[in-house]
């Protein structure tokens, strides 16, 4: 890919970089997963749906719902994900996950790269790491996004980001910003799929070199970066729609017990005993990956050119 696993370019740089690339798109499509995830069964039929009875309701400005805290916070576990990922990279591969560059001559260090599984495993160590950081500032934005679901004559449970904090502490205590942190670290392992898909993707499309198929550098990164994201969302989606249903649960009257219960609940949800096995199987399938809309929309592009961003950042400054 251009860029040696080890160097020591600007991660924060290419971060934010990165992050201006998507940050836009990212909150727009946000609140129309969480909606469809966590409303009640059939309250809406699809993303579409809920778009229009969402912008109808109260204007395009609650496509950015519950954006203020994620807007500054996003950055800083952006830089800590991607920060993160480069040092476990560089860890890995002096640690046991290098391989032969196939076709080198050179020897030692030079002569080596980081493995699939590598990169993989710094995927899941850098997810992991950011979801402590992440997890309290999505338990905001999440409770804020739900309440576009609540009827317009009863009145609004928070105010404002500040008063989800003070609300959620008052109630369960300052761990109650953690609560259901699990779920963030099940839902955030998808990152092995989404790191490890783009090293292989890379790959490919650089042993297409010298054919008719050969694309540059930044082409292959761009192109390598959506690809990725699908592999990512599909890995992800289910368990990005539990982690959201803790998030969204009620401070003083919770639904789900735990991680374990959320996913039982779901599981359980669109169970329906007249019907046969396939219905049931095919039901709660669709049933743990609603919002897959929302995502499709926006994955491909929005990750394709965060990813195409870093790398280009990246490989600039380690000349």
């Amino acid at each position: 890919m251009g860029r040696p696993p080890d160097s020591d370019p600007d991660d924060e740089l290419s971060t934010d970089l990165a992050e201006i690339a998507t940050e836009s798109e990212t909150k727009k499509h946000d609140p129309l997963r969480r909606l469809v995830q966590c409303s009640p069964p059939g309250r809406f039929q699809g993303a579409w749906q809920c778009f229009t009875w969402t912008v109808s309701k109260e204007g395009p400005r609650a496509l950015y719902k519950g954006a203020s805290v994620p807007a500054v916070a996003w950055g800083i576990t952006d830089s800590i994900l991607m920060g993160s990922l480069h040092n476990y990279r560089a860890f890995l591969k002096a640690h046991g996950f290098a391989e032969r560059i196939p076709g080198t001559i050179d020897i030692g260090a030079k002569g080596e790269r980081l493995s699939i599984l590598g990169h993989s495993t710094a995927g899941l160590f850098a997810g992991w790491t950011n979801a402590i950081i992440a997890h309290p500032t999505e338990i905001i934005k999440c409770k804020l996004q739900l309440q576009l679901v609540r009827p317009s004559h009863e009145p609004q449970t928070f105010a404002g980001p500040i008063d989800v904090v003070r609300q959620t502490v008052h109630g369960q205590g300052w761990t109650g910003m953690w609560r259901g942190l699990g779920a963030s670290f099940i839902y955030r392992s998808s990152f092995l799929a989404m790191f490890g898909g783009f090293e292989v993707f890379n790959r490919l499309f650089k042993s297409w070199d010298g054919t008719s198929w050969a694309m540059s550098t930044p082409s292959a990164n761009f192109l390598a970066g959506g690809l990725a994201s699908n592999l990512y969302w599909g890995m992800a989606l289910p368990l990005d729609n539990v982690k959201n249903r803790i998030m969204t649960d009620s401070i003083t009257s919770p639904r789900y017990k735990g991680v374990l219960d959320a996913y039982s609940q779901t599981w359980r949800e669109t169970y329906d005993p007249s019907r046969s096995t396939t219905w049931n199987a095919i039901a709660r399938t669709r049933n743990f990956y609603r919002g897959a809309v929302p995502v499709v929309l926006r994955a491909f592009p929005t990750n394709a050119a965060a990813l195409a961003v870093w790398e280009g950042v990246m490989r600039y400054a380690a000349t």
